[in-house]
């Protein structure tokens, strides 16, 4: 009796390890739980009704980030806790079934609206008040590009135990500054030095830490901005990593805004560019600068125009979001675990995919099934690993050139066949790919292009 339970037993163990080893060949594609991306734009919808919320979801949009568009200060017109708006938008979501993240308000609020003694040093507790609406309320809005002062201001432990008390479910969302903004004004020497020390500081505080970041690649060419590709991959890279050690949730912050500071127009390419390179480093949520066009900047246009109707960047949007969500489920059930890169002809004048690719002498060292590549155009490729699904990578178009369509050949060990999930007008059926002898197989990728594939053993 006591061998056959034994040997049940060791049946068992056999059969969770291989099950946690990868997609197995032969068999159906997993099923995999749902999920989605969290997907939102800043500044929220200009007009708060129904109906301007309503034309925000239909272009995919899941998640409403409350911002103001207005210089106005008053309780109608600014989101914060306890203002008029916040409440009004909240109802607006919830018969819409639309996630919000709320602005915290601080300071200013008390400078400018409610006065000396408004907030207490429990300021959650106290302005709690939203008891109908915490089920949507996935977030709230603590501040932006906080130097040392700041976080160690974020970092106030009464503080934060004060929100995760009225808050168990909401992120405690800070968006960190990109490395292109310099780590001095920040108090710090170094980029990596910026971002330890909001992890050890404040994302240690939190069970479910969060991170967030914004990099917009497209400046205006006459104001002399910094170059698309100065450090895209280096700032998500170290995002990423933090997020990795602490198991946090992460927030990419996508340019949508034209004009002004930024170049004068962006193509739908460009935009798949940044949704694809964002995934390619793990990205939980993405959110857009600007949804609506703040009255007070002199753009051109964002996701919506200056008169604020859909933009060609609005319509955009609603592909590629349909587009990534029909794989949401696949990609979210993966870890972020490294990335390297691929250089064309093993030679690239791009400062920000060297570095990537020179940051270690070994690739994926600890890979179960990937090998090389090769390109005809700078390629990123990340690695991703699952306990249930095993190994799987995303692979994205990284040429600077707008018209180079780029042939990545990769080379798999200990897999016949991959699924390969995404990439423009993916309809949502993952194309099975079968290798060839030499373990390879090869995807054409257009400019700002990116796929995801697993493996399948």
């Amino acid at each position: 009796m006591l061998k056959r339970i034994l040997a049940l037993g060791l049946a068992l163990i056999l059969t969770f390890c291989v099950a946690g080893c990868g997609i197995k060949s032969g068999a159906d594609l997993p099923e995999y739980s749902k999920k989605e991306f969290e997907i939102a734009g800043f500044v929220s919808p200009r007009e708060v009704s129904e109906e301007s919320f309503q034309t925000y979801k239909d272009a995919g949009f899941n998640l409403v980030a409350f911002g103001s568009v207005e210089e106005e200060r008053s309780s109608d017109i600014q989101y914060y806790l306890g203002s008029n708006i916040t409440k009004k938008a909240l109802d607006i979501c919830k018969k819409l079934g639309l996630k919000a993240d709320l602005q915290f308000g601080a300071d200013w609020v008390v400078d400018y609206i409610e006065g000396e003694g408004y907030y207490s040093e429990k300021p959650f507790s106290q302005l709690d008040i939203y008891g109908d609406y915490k089920d949507i309320i996935t977030g709230i809005h603590i501040y932006d590009e906080p130097n040392k002062d700041g976080m160690d201001t974020c970092a106030n432990k009464t503080f934060i135990e004060d929100f995760k008390k009225t808050y168990p479910n909401a992120s405690y969302v800070i968006n960190i500054t990109p490395k292109y903004a310099g780590s001095t004004p920040y108090g710090f020497v170094t980029y990596d030095q910026l971002v330890e020390y909001y992890s050890e500081n404040i994302m240690s505080q939190f069970e479910k830490p969060y991170i967030s970041v914004d990099y917009y690649p497209f400046p205006s060419e006459e104001s002399g901005g910094y170059a698309r590709r100065q450090d895209l991959l280096i700032t998500y890279n170290t995002i990423a990593n933090a997020a990795k050690k602490y198991n946090a949730k992460k927030r990419m912050i996508l340019q949508a805004s034209t004009g002004a500071e930024f170049a004068d127009s962006l193509t739908e390419a460009d935009m798949r560019f940044q949704v694809n390179v964002a995934l390619a480093f793990g990205a939980d949520q993405l959110q857009y600068y600007c949804y609506t066009v703040p009255l007070y900047y002199d753009y051109n246009y964002c996701v919506m125009t200056r008169e604020d109707t859909p933009s060609e960047v609005y319509y955009w949007l609603k592909d590629i979001h349909k587009e990534i969500q029909s794989y949401a489920d696949v990609i979210l059930s993966y870890d972020w675990a490294d990335v390297t890169a691929v250089i064309a002809n093993n030679f690239s004048a791009n400062y920000d995919i060297n570095s990537i690719r020179m940051k270690d002498l070994v690739v994926f060292e600890d890979s179960e099934h990937y090998s090389t590549s090769t390109s005809t155009a700078d390629l990123v490729i990340s690695r991703f690993e699952s306990d249930e699904y095993g190994e799987a990578f995303m692979l994205v178009n990284y040429s600077e050139d707008r018209e180079n369509t780029n042939t990545a050949t990769v080379t798999l060990k200990d897999c016949k066949k991959v699924a390969i999930y995404g990439g423009n007008n993916y309809n949502g059926t993952p194309k099975i790919v079968k290798l060839d002898d030499q373990g390879q197989f090869a995807v054409d990728l257009a400019y700002g292009e990116g796929v995801f594939v697993a493996p399948i053993i």
